[in-house]
């Protein structure tokens, strides 16, 4: 059972609702990609084409993942790429895979922290303060949800009904 299109003109409120939360879980998902985006710009300033740039989070643990080519040299590590993403990448790293000419590397977030020290970006808070956060707000906007379905029921049971087309006594009696 879904929603109709009817169901949704009649009741604007609980359209406008879904409207909202629809626009919250976009921009909650433009932030990292847009950080994505960013760290893409910047590997191509370094000098790299054919740039793409994946974040992917499983379970808690997130794993960036860069595939990039630089035709002019053969034997390069990614060593330029994995600075970028420790320096400037403001998201969690728990894992970094570099793939430069078809040849991939992987760093743990422990080997970047010894071959690069510390990170001059703090990252951004994706652990469980974050997720706390949103399974609230989705509490409170599904609780929303519900208050307003109850309380269009309750006013539409509430509504006199017209009085039927046809008499009330039986089908003999005419007045």
């Amino acid at each position: 059972m879904g929603i109709s299109k009817g169901f949704l003109l009649q009741n604007k409120g609980f359209a406008r609702l879904l409207g909202v939360l629809l626009c919250v879980l976009v921009a909650a998902g433009c932030v990292s990609l847009g950080e994505v985006v960013k760290l893409a710009g910047r590997v191509q300033d370094a000098g790299y084409s054919g740039v793409s740039v994946h974040h992917q989070t499983s379970n808690g643990f997130d794993t960036i993942s860069v595939s990039a080519f630089k035709p002019t040299e053969t034997d390069d590590d990614g060593a330029a790429i994995f600075r970028l993403i420790w320096d400037t990448y403001p998201e969690e790293v728990d894992q970094a895979v570099v793939s430069v000419n078809g040849r991939p590397r992987a760093a743990s977030k422990a080997e970047l922290e010894r071959a690069f020290g510390p990170r001059k970006i703090q990252p951004k808070e994706s652990g469980t303060a974050a997720t706390v956060a949103l399974l609230v707000l989705v509490v409170l906007l599904a609780c929303a949800v519900v208050v307003v379905v109850v309380v269009r029921v309750r006013r539409r049971r509430r509504r006199q009904l017209p009085p039927p087309p046809y008499p009330q006594g039986p089908y003999y009696y005419q007045p």
